[in-house]
C-alpha cells in the first residue's frame, strides 16, 4: 500500500541534494518490518526531513518475480510508483535495496552480473571541512560510529583525520536515513564488540585519565565506565542539533533504546594478553605502604624493661635507646646465661620505641 507523503518533487531545485531513497527497518518490533522512505532537503524547514513511501510489511520479498531460476526483476508497478515519487528512474536503486531478500540460489548465479549502483562521492580537496548543505559539519557521534565500524579501534585518536571519502556517506541525509544506515553497519558487528562499539562511540575514554583507557576498556573500573556511559548518554538525549526532526523530547527515541539495551546487556572482550600486561604494569607500579602498626606496649611496661623512668624513654633519641638496649641485652641474652623470655620481651620492646621515634 502506498502511502500518502509530504514530499512533492516539484519542490527539488538544482543545485539542492538529490532526494535520497532508502530501505528503513524497525528498531524495536519483532518481527522486524521494512519500509521505503525517502530522505530530502526541505528548503522551506532549512533542513533534511524524512517521509515514508511504501510499508514492506515484514516481507519485502513479495515485489521480486523470478522469470526463472537465474533472475529476478522487480514487480512493474512497484518500481513505477516509486519512480514517480521521486521524479525520476529508481529501478537500480530499488535493486540494490531489494538485493539481500533475492532468493540465494539466484543470488548465487546473478552476483558476477549483478553490481549495485553507490552513490557518487562528493568532490572534496584535502585540507578542506566537509560541510552539508545546510552548512553543518558531520557529527561528532557519527564520526565516531563510523571510525569504529570501519576501523574497529575504541582509541579515537584519528578520528577526526578520517578520509574524506568515508566521512562523505555522513552528509546530506536525514538524521532517520543516517541511524538506519548505522543500525545496517551494526548488524555486521560481533556480539563481543557492541561494547567497545559504544565505549568508542559515546567517547567514554574522555572521562578517564588513564593511558590505557584508550585501548584497553576493560581494565577499567565497571561502574565507573556505567556512569561515563549514562551521563554521555542523556546528553546526546537533549542534544538538538543531532535530532533533526524529533518534537518529543519527553519520550527517548527507539535506537537509544536499543543503545540503551545494547550496552548493559553485552560486555567487553576476555581479557587477553594485552589486557595481562596492563594489570601487571598497575600492579607493578602501585605504591604500596603496610598498615601503620599500633603500640602493643603501653609505656609503663617498657620503662620497667628498661628499668628506665617514661620521662627519660620518651626523650631519648634513637642513639640513646641503642645504647640501652645493648647494655641490658648483655644480661639477658641465652648465650651469657640469661633469660630467654626477658630476652625476646625486651628485643620487642626495643623495636616498640625505635618504631616511636620515626
Amino acid at each position: 500500500m502506498f502511502l500518502k507523503n509530504p514530499y512533492n518533487r516539484a519542490l527539488y531545485k538544482a543545485g539542492e541534494p538529490e532526494p535520497r531513497i532508502y530501505l528503513a527497518r524497525t528498531v524495536l518490533r519483532q518481527p522486524v518490518h521494512f519500509s521505503l522512505r525517502l530522505s530530502f532537503w526541505d528548503s522551506s524547514a532549512n533542513s533534511f526531513k524524512t517521509c515514508q513511501l511504501l510499508d514492506l510489511g515484514d516481507s519485502p520479498e513479495q515485489f521480486i518475480h523470478y522469470p526463472n531460476d537465474t533472475c529476478f526483476h522487480l514487480d512493474e508497478d512497484f518500481v513505477y510508483q516509486i519512480s514517480q515519487i521521486c521524479g525520476r528512474d529508481l529501478e537500480p536503486e530499488l535493486e540494490q535495496l531489494i538485493w539481500p531478500f533475492v532468493d540465494p540460489s539466484v543470488k548465487r548465479k546473478m552476483e558476477h552480473f549483478f553490481h549495485p549502483r553507490s552513490a557518487k562521492p562528493m568532490n572534496s580537496k584535502r585540507g578542506k571541512k566537509l560541510l552539508s548543505f545546510d552548512g553543518s559539519a558531520p557529527h561528532s557521534f557519527d564520526q565516531r560510529r563510523l571510525h569504529f565500524l570501519r576501523f574497529g579501534s575504541t582509541d579515537q585518536g584519528r578520528v577526526f583525520r578520517m578520509p574524506h571519502r568515508l566521512q562523505t556517506k555522513l552528509l546530506n541525509r536525514s538524521r532517520d536515513d543516517l541511524e538506519q544506515y548505522f543500525l545496517e553497519e551494526e548488524g555486521r558487528l560481533r556480539e563481543h564488540e557492541l561494547k567497545s562499539y559504544l565505549y568508542a562511540a559515546l567517547d567514554l575514554q574522555s572521562h578517564f585519565s588513564e593511558a590505557f583507557a584508550r585501548s584497553i576498556p576493560q581494565a577499567l573500573p565497571p561502574e565507573k565506565i556505567e556512569a561515563a556511559f549514562l551521563n554521555e548518554f542523556c546528553k546526546l538525549n537533549e542534544d538538538r542539533q543531532f535530532w533533526q526532526e524529533r518534537t518529543d523530547y519527553n519520550r527517548l527515541p527507539e535506537y537509544l533504546i536499543r543503545y540503551l539495551i545494547l550496552f548493559f546487556d553485552s560486555s567487553f572482550p576476555r581479557q587477553n594478553r594485552d589486557h595481562q600486561q596492563t594489570r601487571e604494569f598497575m600492579d607493578d607500579h602501585r605504591q604500596f605502604r603496610w598498615p601503620e602498626r599500633k603500640n602493643t606496649m603501653e609505656e609503663e611496661e617498657l620503662s620497667s624493661i628498661f628499668a628506665e623512668s617514661e620521662e627519660t624513654l620518651r626523650q631519648a633519641d634513637r642513639q640513646e635507646i641503642t645504647r640501652l638496649y645493648r647494655q641490658k641485652a648483655k644480661d639477658l641474652h641465652p648465650d651469657t646465661g640469661g633469660d630467654n623470655e626477658k630476652f625476646v620481651r625486651l628485643t620487642d620492646a626495643y623495636e616498640e620505641l625505635l618504631r616511636s621515634k620515626d
